[in-house]
């Protein structure tokens, strides 16, 4: 059993997918290590591993809440501050968010995306200085760096001048005790979820604006025939982040609005009903350093398509389709062809539930502690 120290700074409230990797990770680790957790008072309460043994919360107060702030604390002020003797190793969970300037006693770190470099005006200006100009200088004196796909790793190297030798790819787990379609008796048309009544098409992304590239999924499902659109609603589910109200606008405005759906933040226990039941689920975004709803709709038994993209045709394998993120009409040619073939359907899930096996974060963690352990020898 090691000492880990663990940073849940930048935990976005516990609504992305950020959060979600902060917290599968930190559960998995303490299943047979001890953590303790640096973590702000406002996130406690969504955070739901308060009562684990060998999980320690080590709470700052919410002055440091404001995003600037944080990344300056964390950086400079952290490092200096903190007693690190008595870990045998820090984790850094989110590299994108929160780095330190210097690393007193092993330092590993899960970079999860460059998709600033992708997505023009995908955050404000200092946060654009942030990452392309600090985050490369502190990356580079960390002991390993965890990429979560090849796709991410290629970036750190292109981007950040980083050795291939200091990167070790390190993919994504996720929850398959929870997204299952193995009750089938369950499974209907509609979701247990107001609103959400007959056959739905879903995209479960924070509403960002354009990086989720939700506008061109809303103009592909325009395309569609009328007949398919009466039997099929467009349903999104992700709390509102930047620019996300120029999404709802364009919603709002379209002519099949009665269609679309935008339920916001969904939580955790309704997630897998709302999967379970999709009939497709479309992944637009123009980049993605991993993409875990991919696997949650997968194992949820629901064909995938998804752009041609980053990551997403790396995790998806030959279970998905892919399509040009950029092109509406190619993204509804994809649509119509697995909503209109029960076969290519099926094909699909089996291939899909196949997949999905090769994905753990029992695998993923243990990654993480035989870096430390290959330190050690």
């Amino acid at each position: 059993m090691y000492k880990i120290l663990i940073s849940a700074m930048g935990y976005d409230n516990g609504k992305s997918g950020i959060s979600e990797y902060i917290r599968s990770t930190v559960l998995e680790l303490s299943k047979d290590n001890e953590v303790d957790l640096i973590i702000l008072k406002k996130d406690l309460v969504n955070f739901p591993y308060q009562n684990s043994d060998n999980i320690n919360l080590i709470t700052y107060s919410d002055i440091l809440a404001k995003p600037v702030v944080n990344m300056l604390w964390h950086l400079f002020i952290l490092p200096f501050t903190f007693n690190f003797s008595k870990y045998d190793f820090v984790f850094l969970p989110a590299g994108n968010r929160r780095l330190f300037c210097r690393y007193p006693i092993k330092t590993f770190i899960t970079m999860h995306d460059l998709s600033q470099f992708h997505v023009d005006n995908k955050y404000d200006k200092f946060r654009m200085f942030y990452v392309k100009t600090l985050i490369p200088i502190f990356l580079k004196k960390a002991d390993k760096i965890f990429s979560i796909s090849e796709s991410t790793k290629k970036d750190l190297i292109k981007y950040y001048n980083l050795s291939e030798d200091k990167i070790i790819i390190n993919h994504n787990g996720f929850n398959s005790s929870i997204y299952s379609d193995d009750d089938k008796s369950d499974k209907k048309n509609g979701s247990n979820l107001v609103g959400v009544n007959k056959k739905y098409l879903l995209y479960v992304a924070r509403i960002e604006h354009p990086g989720k590239n939700h506008l061109n999924l809303i103009k592909a499902y325009e395309k569609l025939s009328e007949v398919t659109k009466t039997e099929y609603d467009l349903v999104f589910a992700g709390s509102t982040w930047n620019d996300g109200e120029i999404v709802k606008e364009y919603g709002e405005n379209s002519k099949d609005r009665e269609r679309i759906k935008f339920l916001g933040f969904v939580k955790d226990e309704d997630m897998p009903d709302l999967y379970k039941n999709a009939s497709l689920y479309v992944f637009p975004s123009f980049y993605e350093g991993f993409g875990i709803p991919m696997l949650e709709a997968m194992s949820s038994g629901v064909p995938v398509i998804c752009s041609n993209t980053s990551s997403l045709p790396e995790v998806g394998g030959d279970a998905v389709f892919t399509f040009d993120p950029n092109d509406p009409e190619e993204i509804k040619e994809k649509i119509e062809l697995v909503l209109n073939s029960e076969q290519i359907s099926n094909d699909m899930k089996i291939k899909g539930k196949a997949r999905v096996k090769e994905f753990s974060w029992t695998k993923h963690c243990n990654t993480i502690v035989d870096a430390y352990n290959n330190y050690t020898k």
